[in-house]
């Protein structure tokens, strides 16, 4: 199983407790986590921009980031890294794109990737599946 996570389910799962730190866990644990140089500049930007009194928050991010599978960023649209995520992670072969972006799960299925909330993203791998 490949598991793409976005930016902000990353952001969210190394600033708070809770689904997306529990999904990043465990596909981390599983060898599961596909990523790009694009998320790991999103979220460093984010973190340092809006939770500078966290740093515990950005080593944590680095050190789950560098032992996920990094895959070659997709560099066109320049203008819409939503859409370059999506396209390196269905090109990197990931089976589910993981987003809270509500414009982001309106496309869909992409190839044989499927793009899901944490919520289903834990519901179907994690419940379902007894991964647990």
């Amino acid at each position: 199983m490949k598991v793409f996570l976005d930016t902000n389910v990353w952001l969210s799962a190394t600033v708070f407790a809770g689904l997306c730190a529990e999904i990043l866990t465990a596909s981390a644990q599983r060898n599961w986590l596909l990523t790009t140089r694009l998320v790991q500049s999103e979220a460093h930007e984010v973190l340092s921009r809006k939770f500078p009194h966290l740093p515990q928050s950005l080593a944590l991010f680095d050190s789950i980031w560098s032992e996920a599978a990094c895959v070659p960023d997709v560099h066109e649209p320049a203008e819409d890294n939503d859409v370059r995520l999506v396209r390196a992670a269905q090109a990197a072969g990931a089976l589910v794109f993981v987003t809270g972006d509500r414009r982001v799960l309106g496309w869909g299925m992409q190839g044989d990737m499927q793009i899901l909330t944490p919520r289903d993203t834990w519901m179907r791998l994690f419940l379902q599946n007894g991964a647990n």
